[in-house]
């Protein structure tokens, strides 16, 4: 799987685009090669389906501060090791 950094979950209410590029197209294009869209919300599961995690229980018992269920309007950026994450959350 190619390198992720960006995650959309369901349907944002601010665009992906806006958020992960400066609005440019040429910009958006690099970010969308870098964008995993989803409607799953339990993130170790979602770790686990872009590579970040061999398994749920992996990250269930080794970042217990990561077994959230993102079901609420939300942006944020996730650490793992030396690698970030940002998760736009929608409806």
């Amino acid at each position: 799987m190619q390198h992720i950094e960006n995650i959309v979950i369901g349907k944002p209410l601010v665009s992906p685009k806006e958020m992960f590029s400066n609005g440019f197209e040429e910009d958006w294009k690099k970010e969308l090669d870098k964008t995993y869209f989803t409607n799953e919300r339990y993130l170790p599961k979602i770790l686990k389906e872009i590579g970040f995690a061999k398994s749920t229980s992996e990250v269930r018992r080794n970042r217990k501060d990561l077994c959230i269920t993102l079901d609420k309007l939300d942006f944020l950026e996730i650490k793992l090791g030396k690698k970030k994450l940002w998760i736009l959350v929608g409806e």
